[in-house]
């Protein structure tokens, strides 16, 4: 997993975001409340909008596969 910071302003990182995700977040909004990512100068949120929408493109994938592994 790549490591690239996405949030100059705040310093937050892909893999924080992606944990975040694991942990429950669902949407832009809910990575700003937890990581401040995207409040400051706002050139992120295309960034974190585009995880998040990769995010839901592949949480079926992630849920399936923790079901196949009794997760």
């Amino acid at each position: 997993m790549s490591n690239r910071l996405i949030c100059i302003c705040n310093f937050v990182e892909k893999k924080e975001i992606k944990l975040l995700f694991r942990k429950g977040a669902e949407s832009t909004v809910d990575i700003q409340n937890l990581t401040r990512a995207g409040t400051s100068c706002g050139r992120c949120l295309p960034l974190i909008d585009e995880l998040v929408a990769q995010h839901q493109t592949e949480k079926p994938k992630i849920i399936q596969k923790e079901q196949d592994f009794g997760l």
